[in-house]
């Protein structure tokens, strides 16, 4: 019979944390708040305005968006010749991280349910449960580095006309999207790590001796079979230990 791993807790509690990570990328991927725009302009009423990686919003009376009361948001493609190098590569990477942050989850599902079952071939299953999370951590953590870099260094953007912002802010910030993205990349990549460190079980049998698997002429082997024998409690046992003993049915002239 094979032994089950004393790992499984430590791949159970990568799969809880991986999938808080997998929640927290999708969330970060939909937020609007990545980066905080501090400006002054007519259009907007507030002076703060929010740039995601999909599109920018404000708040105005002017360029108000129904059904929205008094906020305006405006979406940003790639292909288009404004939009920054951090925030066209975040968009295909932060989707990517989502859909392996999706076979991750579904791998490791697989491969504890085959430890658990005590099952074969889970290891394969970890294996690639925890590639697909670090794969999905990498995916997170590049463009929230990036647009990390892009706020500190209170890069400029140059918005077309009718998003009705300038090209760059008095000041800004870094939002909530961009925490969540680099939280939920930590988790991911630990996840990753979790995963990987899975082992899979030695199976063998017990009390059981090949004779093909012990060399005649080596010392050790035939030590090591006299120990299985002596654990099995053989009747070879016995009789190689019969001489010199007490035991008057084993005795005989010859010893």
């Amino acid at each position: 019979m094979g032994q089950r791993p004393s790992g499984a807790p430590i791949q159970l509690v990568g799969f809880v944390l991986g999938a808080v990570g997998w929640i927290g990328a999708a969330i970060a991927m939909g937020l609007v708040q990545w980066r905080v725009w501090h400006v002054r302009s007519a259009e907007v009423d507030s002076g703060v305005a929010w740039v995601g990686i999909w599109r920018a919003c404000l708040c105005s009376n002017r360029l108000a968006s129904p059904p929205l009361r008094l906020m305006s948001c405006q979406a940003m493609a790639v292909g288009e010749a404004f939009v920054p190098w951090e925030i066209a590569a975040a968009q295909p990477l932060m989707g990517a991280a989502v859909v392996a942050g999706a076979l991750g989850k579904a791998a490791a599902a697989s491969g504890l349910w085959s430890v658990y079952l005590g099952r074969g071939r889970a290891g394969l299953a970890m294996w690639a449960a925890g590639c697909f999370h670090l794969l999905a951590g990498v995916c997170v953590i590049i463009p929230a580095g990036w647009n990390l870099s892009s706020v500190t260094g209170n890069r400029s953007i140059a918005f077309p006309p009718r998003f009705g912002l300038p090209r760059s802010p008095q000041a800004q910030e870094v939002g909530a999207g961009i925490y969540v993205a680099i939280f939920s990349s930590g988790l991911l990549l630990l996840a990753g790590l979790l995963l990987l460190s899975y082992k899979s079980p030695s199976f063998f049998s017990n009390n059981k001796v090949h004779p093909s698997a012990l060399d005649p002429w080596d010392r050790n082997s035939l030590v090591s079979g006299a120990t299985i024998l002596t654990e099995n409690r053989s009747f070879s046992e016995y009789s190689l230990a019969s001489c010199g003993t007490d035991n008057p049915a084993f005795r005989s002239e010859e010893c």
